[in-house]
């Protein structure tokens, strides 16, 4: 207490003018309307730059957590969309059994589930591209889950550990999958070519599959990704290694570039499909 007696003994001179000049503008702000007018406006301009300032701190904090509650809801729309393309599928083809059950209750009928997932990086260099999630088997994924994103086809799990899963993208040359053209009976191959982040190529359709520029590429027979899915768009003819079939270059649906957030698909009834088709393989 003393210390400060002292320091305010000492420091008096400095205190007195700083309250007379607090004073003296109280007097002209109180007695004068156009210096009033002035401080009111100059006073609300900085408390809206706080406020703003305030405002966009905060939303930058809560990004984070809002961006997951979206994924989280982008899995659940996409399951309720796969459940619901199923049972529509079922009722044109006139299957009673599951008409009914699509009239009492679509959760029966779920094949795929979805992860969301984060993409931690990123390799484009070379042929070898590979893709790295921020979820892993502690997760529920494994390998040989398929993988997209909000506007199409990504890539296929290769390894996982406990937090984190390697993905295989459509840009690498190992990567496969059988797919076809919209309203089309016909199917191809999509592959990479190794020449172009944004292009790929769909293989083996016949010469006398009709197309035009802009027809939408969607997967087809596939035990790792349901039935039509986006890969991408006819882009314009490719060159051919087989008189007897067509190639098409295709603008792929996803931006690689852009690539944030994508979808593990888990296929509920892969292990039972697999286990039965290797037994007719032996």
């Amino acid at each position: 207490m003393r210390n400060l007696f002292n320091f305010i003994i000492r420091n008096s001179h400095w205190l007195v003018a700083i309250l007379l000049v607090a004073f003296s503008f109280y007097l002209v702000f109180t007695h004068n309307s156009y210096q009033r007018s002035v401080y009111m406006t100059s006073a609300n301009s900085v408390t809206g730059w706080f406020y703003t300032a305030s405002e966009n701190v905060t939303s930058f904090l809560l990004l984070k957590k809002s961006n997951q509650e979206l994924l989280l809801r982008n899995a659940v729309l996409e399951r309720e969309l796969f459940a619901l393309r199923t049972d529509a599928e079922n009722i044109e083809t006139g299957d009673s059994l599951q008409v009914d059950a699509f009239a009492e209750d679509t959760v029966g009928t779920l094949q795929f589930d979805f992860i969301p997932a984060k993409v931690v990086n990123l390799s484009f260099s070379g042929h070898n591209n590979f893709i790295t999630l921020n979820r892993g088997a502690a997760h529920g994924i494994k390998p040989d889950m398929g993988v997209i994103s909000q506007t199409g086809v990504v890539g296929v799990v290769s390894n996982v550990s406990a937090n984190f899963a390697v993905v295989i993208p459509v840009i690498n040359p190992k990567f496969r999958l059988s797919a076809k053209l919209k309203n089309s009976a016909n199917y191809g191959s999509i592959s990479w070519d190794g020449k172009n982040i944004r292009q790929a190529q769909l293989q083996e359709l016949p010469k006398h599959e009709i197309f035009h520029e802009g027809d939408t590429v969607l997967t087809s027979f596939s035990r790792i990704f349901p039935k039509n899915l986006i890969i991408g768009y006819v882009s314009e003819t490719g060159l051919s290694g087989d008189d007897n079939f067509n190639t098409f270059n295709i603008h792929l649906a996803t931006d690689f570039y852009t690539l944030q957030d994508v979808l593990v698909i888990n296929d509920l009834y892969y292990e039972e499909q697999k286990a039965l088709e290797e037994i007719v393989q032996k």
